[in-house]
């Protein structure tokens, strides 16, 4: 289901767009310009999402009991996984056309932006992008494809692994490696 869920967001992942403020238009333009460049996607892609904070929601309430270490090696894993998936998709998303359809302010520093990607041969996808500001960078939180909300599903998959009895961190960083 992660794996799922994470290859239709790369799919969307060129598609990045907000209206929040001219900081966050201005990253978001240039990812979308570069994400698809062999040289500079992945790492435009890494600075384009708040991997840490996503890490860390991802693991919710079980963040607590971690060790330190622990988590850094859950956050690394989990980027792994998504630069992973991104590179085994970021092809598809070279010729697709991206429309801002508008943007909800949460407030000052929290949007959503809902974007259109259409891919040559197939139906339109509505995407949605959560981008916050954090001291004074914007960067992508979660992201809703049909339907679902990336970071709350991955909380969700995590939760239930880590909530059997005896799981360990490294139940988890395996279900992001398959």
């Amino acid at each position: 289901m992660l794996r799922t869920l994470f290859v239709s967001t790369s799919f969307a992942i060129m598609a990045l767009s907000a209206q929040a403020s001219p900081e966050a238009e201005a990253l978001i333009a240039g990812t979308a310009s570069q994400i698809s460049t062999t040289q500079t996607g992945v790492s435009t892609l890494t600075e384009a999402i708040d991997v840490q904070a996503i890490a860390r929601f991802t693991l919710g309430k079980h963040s607590r009991r971690l060790s330190e270490d622990e988590q850094v090696r859950f956050t690394a894993a989990f980027e792994k996984f998504l630069v992973g998936t991104f590179e085994d998709q970021k092809n598809k998303m070279k010729n697709a056309r991206v429309e801002v359809l508008g943007s909800v302010d949460r407030s000052d520093r929290d949007s959503v932006v809902e974007t259109r990607v259409t891919q040559k041969g197939e139906d339109p996808m509505t995407v949605r992008w959560r981008v916050i500001e954090r001291d004074g960078t914007w960067r992508v939180v979660d992201v809703e494809v049909l339907g679902l909300w990336l970071a709350i599903e991955q909380r969700a998959q995590i939760a239930a692994i880590l909530d059997k009895p005896r799981a360990t961190i490294d139940d988890a960083i395996a279900a992001l490696d398959s």
